[in-house]
């Protein structure tokens, strides 16, 4: 579909109507049964809603449509626009979406957004003939003005942030200028079914945004480049606004701050604490962090504790100071241990990350990363595979040397290897992978202690974690 299309259908049709659809995926096997709320779709629809654009979010994961129900609501619903979120490991997902509304109508315009089409606009449409539109990062300000432009049949060049194809060649427009955070109203959370996002840790919960970006530039991460490469801080009192809303209407446990990097900043750990305990919100919160920041802002963790944090995961990511510099960590070795240490002293559960697969690690290197998190005493370790994000430094330098072995996206997950090592092969660096995990949480007297722990937050963990180890130990003796 062109521009011309576009202008035909749309200048005679009148006011829109918006869809935005969360696919039906498998999450990471670690965090099944999962179900976390899409927060991202939620902003979208209450920014969409605040321009008086009619819009529905359907989650087909919460709800369990299938590729036969959702065509049925497509054309029940009968939606001018249809939208979806690409994540890389969840990117054809997103491709089916706009498949299945094409097949309902064809007319209908169907737009993807979101980090992997944000840095692959070219191959994503080029490649997808069902994908009409491109989204290309912050999405608030350009889905409105794309809608508008489709009411008005004015042209897609005039929308800025957006990619397309016209007369069989891809436009790209330039950038939408970065919202300011704190004009965002919250998000949409009424169009969502809130009672079915659960995790078995953290009971009923949601996710919040304090921030949007981050300040350092990790070359294995993508995350900070799609924020424009920018920190921006929201104001307290309406991430208590949002809290409150959470808690008292909709009954939520647990709170997930999803920022890249929650603790930067001292003073809006202080304000949002602040807010919670002048509102006498009653609920448990988590954040991912770094090590240093969290040293650095030590005389916060009280009142963190008080106010509910019960566990931090932070990058823990190398075990050797030469590969944390290798990654532009930024990040001394020594912080690492003192970040668990303080998370110990204060009873808060400590999620620590280490990527294994990175082009230098060799079976020995990964053995180095497991009894340094042995050593650390981390109580809740996460492996994860080094992932070659699209628009991260490590994509780039992969595909300039060719290290990549394969293009199926849906192994872009932090679980599978998409390419070797220097020493490994993918087959050998999945086998390494697993035994991260059964050499970690099958120990013996480690399981015995989170099993049991007087930490009721660790004993959740542990029993969560032994399960998931079962189930990998499993799978590696099938395959004798």
């Amino acid at each position: 579909m062109d521009t011309g299309v576009f202008y035909c259908y749309y200048s005679a049709h009148g006011a829109m109507k918006v869809l935005l659809v969360e696919p039906l995926k498998v999450i990471w096997e670690m965090m099944r049964p999962c179900v976390p709320p899409p927060l991202g779709l939620a902003q979208l629809a209450a920014v969409l809603e605040e321009n008086n654009i009619d819009v529905k979010i359907l989650d087909c994961t919460a709800l369990n449509i299938g590729p036969d129900a959702l065509a049925q609501a497509i054309w029940e619903e009968q939606p001018d626009v249809v939208g979806a979120t690409a994540l890389t490991p969840f990117f054809y997902h997103a491709v089916e979406i706009a498949q299945i509304a094409k097949q309902v109508d064809s007319r209908i315009v169907t737009v993807l957004g979101g980090p992997h089409v944000t840095y692959l606009p070219e191959e994503t449409l080029k490649q997808n003939p069902a994908i009409d539109i491109v989204a290309r990062g912050e999405g608030e300000r350009t889905l409105v003005d794309l809608v508008h432009c489709l009411e008005h049949g004015n042209q897609l060049s005039q929308v800025k942030g957006i990619g397309f194809r016209s007369n069989g060649e891809v436009v790209l427009t330039e950038s939408q200028p970065l919202v300011d955070v704190n004009e965002l109203p919250l998000p949409a959370y009424h169009l969502l079914p809130m009672e079915k996002y659960y995790f078995p840790i953290l009971g009923r919960f949601a996710t919040v945004l304090a921030s949007r970006g981050c300040p350092h530039q990790c070359t294995f991460c993508s995350e900070w480049r799609f924020w424009g490469g920018r920190w921006r801080k929201r104001d307290p009192k309406k991430i208590g606004d949002e809290l409150e809303l959470l808690v008292r209407k909709y009954n939520m446990e647990s709170i997930w701050f999803g920022d890249d990097c929650f603790n930067v900043s001292g003073e809006l750990i202080q304000g949002i604490c602040d807010e919670i305990k002048a509102r006498h919100l009653d609920f448990s919160w988590f954040y991912q962090g770094r090590a240093d920041l969290l040293v650095e802002h030590r005389d916060l963790l009280p009142l963190m504790k008080e106010t509910g944090n019960r566990m931090v995961q932070i990058g823990v990511e190398a075990s050797t100071q030469q590969e944390l510099e290798e990654l532009n960590k930024k990040l001394a070795l020594d912080k690492v241990a003192q970040a668990v240490e303080l998370l110990r002293k204060y009873a808060i559960v400590s999620q620590g990350l280490m990527i294994v697969g990175t082009r230098t690690d060799s079976a020995e290197s990964i053995m180095h990363k497991v009894r340094y998190m042995q050593s650390l005493d981390v109580d809740f370790p996460v492996f994860t595979m080094f992932t070659p994000f699209p628009g991260s430094d490590i994509y780039e330098q992969a595909k300039a040397n060719n290290w990549l072995e394969t293009q199926d996206y849906s192994l872009y997950d932090m679980a599978n290897p998409a390419m070797s090592t220097q020493h490994l092969t993918r087959k050998q660096l999945t086998a390494s992978f697993r035994w991260c995990y059964s050499a970690y949480y099958a120990n013996p007297f480690r399981l015995v202690r989170g099993l049991v722990s007087r930490n009721d937050w660790k004993r959740r963990v542990w029993w969560h974690m032994f399960k998931f180890t079962l189930k990998q130990i499993a799978r590696s003796l099938t395959r004798f």
